[in-house]
């Protein structure tokens, strides 16, 4: 497992150099994706785009601001607030423009396709869109609401996870390397290192920054939620197919 907050981390320009903010895990920490929060001042226009050194996945989820997005060279324009994803292959860049009210923070994530295997998609998506519906999956302590899922053609999942208040979940994927970042809310994980030993990490979230944990070895933990709901950002490599669920006991640990 591997924790980072971002209160604690320099800012940086992340490889698509347009943005700038913070880098939550490494192709170190797991080869296949790479995060970051990206921190955009307000009445500023950047490009969505793929890295400036490879081609990528890239999607985004906007945690606080506004503001509008459209494909380059188009003329249908999204809204852009709180709780809505977009999701584009390497082929394609959107515009965006923050609006005057203030700056954005926006989740990224980056998946390389040096060999540019998804092609022309696009997804513009909000959360009302995601709850009351089949992608709306209640897990026992929580809903998983997946923005994307298997038939939407691309490699990751992308989920607002919502956790119930002063809950205990025991989970594991085996079959998924799963990434999570909290903006919302104090949860404590609890997780076994190399040496067998337990150890935790309790989440530091506030208006501006987040918690990431990274469950890169396929780490069972606990999630101990306390007094309040808690919300987080999740990421499924590979993508689910959009009907797994969670069967939670006191002894093992869920997954799917």
């Amino acid at each position: 497992m591997k924790v980072s907050h971002s209160a604690d981390l320099p800012i940086i320009t992340l490889p698509n150099s347009a943005l700038t903010g913070v880098q939550l895990t490494n192709d170190k920490d797991y080869a296949k994706f790479t995060s970051y929060e990206a921190r955009i001042p307000a009445e500023t226009t950047v490009a969505l785009r793929s890295p400036d050194s490879e081609q990528s996945v890239h999607i985004y989820y906007c945690i606080s601001g506004k503001g509008k997005c459209v494909e380059a060279g188009g003329q249908n324009q999204r809204e852009v607030c709180p709780d809505i994803v977009v999701a584009l292959s390497s082929d394609v860049t959107y515009e965006l423009t923050v609006s005057a009210e203030g700056g954005m923070r926006l989740f990224v994530v980056y998946y390389p396709d040096a060999q540019v295997v998804y092609r022309s998609l696009a997804v513009v998506r909000s959360l009302s869109e995601v709850v009351g519906n089949d992608r709306d999956i209640d897990w026992g302590k929580g809903h998983s609401r997946r923005y994307l899922i298997k038939q939407d053609g691309f490699p990751l999942g992308i989920h607002n996870t919502w956790v119930y208040p002063k809950t205990s979940s025991r989970l594991g994927y085996m079959n998924h390397i799963e990434g999570v970042y909290y903006i919302a809310g104090k949860t404590t994980y609890q997780w076994q290192d190399t040496s067998g030993e337990w150890i935790q990490a309790t989440t530091k979230t506030d208006g501006e920054n987040g918690t990431n944990y990274l469950m890169n070895m396929h780490d069972c933990h606990v999630l101990q939620n306390h007094d309040k709901d808690a919300y987080c950002i999740c990421i499924f490599d590979p993508v689910l197919t959009g009907k797994e669920n969670h069967k939670l006991t006191e002894d093992g640990f869920s997954g799917f």
